[in-house]
């Protein structure tokens, strides 16, 4: 039995390249507005070489939506293995307010739920990455609260807590889009968002 060799490094670079250049597209013009010529011409590179790395544009988006899984879950093994979590969070706190509402990704990532909710395929992949997020959110929360703490806890409060901090931030998405005036809004969302860490993740 043989086994594909992993991509090379080229390779490796010029899809990324590819969800780039798709991305900037589909924040523009929007999924279906946006054409595979167009995407080419973004990335630099010809119609044919793009279907040699996706099949198609659903192929290319659920290519995004796996790399900002891996994106949040690296982030959250971050926090998780640089101790005082609870610290962490609420030190960057301002940080991740400005991360979520930012308009150019927020738009991308309403387009994307927008596709998700006619495109069962799509679908598929954006329920499985948060589901993946999702687990490790309610890991982080133990982890935070401590064996201990966490122990005491009912599974339905675990599960709560992870579903409003995922409620939270993706809120901030949305915000992101209706509001224009959410950059200057962090200072004033901040103190509260600690407030709400807080009761979130500490015993």
């Amino acid at each position: 039995m043989t086994t594909s060799a992993p991509p090379s490094d080229r390779a490796l670079a010029r899809r990324q390249q590819v969800l780039d250049a798709a991305a900037e597209c589909f924040r523009r013009r929007g999924f279906h507005a946006a054409s595979m010529a167009e995407i080419a011409k973004t990335a630099g590179m010809s119609p044919g070489h793009i279907y040699n790395l996706f099949e198609n544009k659903d192929d290319i988006i659920a290519a995004i939506v796996e790399q900002d899984c891996e994106d949040v879950l690296a982030r959250i093994a971050e926090f998780q293995q640089g101790g005082a979590l609870l610290e962490q969070m609420l030190a960057h706190t301002e940080e991740a307010i400005d991360e979520h509402s930012e308009v150019s990704e927020a738009a991308l990532q309403m387009e994307v739920l927008a596709e998700a909710s006619r495109n069962a395929k799509l679908a598929t992949v954006v329920q499985r990455s948060e589901a993946l997020v999702h687990e490790k959110a309610q890991a982080l929360i133990r982890q935070s609260l401590g064996d201990e703490a966490a122990s005491r806890l009912p599974p339905d409060e675990i599960l709560g807590r992870a579903l409003l901090l995922g409620a939270l931030f993706n809120g901030l998405t949305v915000l992101g889009v209706r509001n224009p005036a959410m950059p200057q809004r962090t200072a004033a969302m901040a103190p509260v968002m600690r407030r709400v860490l807080q009761v979130l993740l500490a015993p």
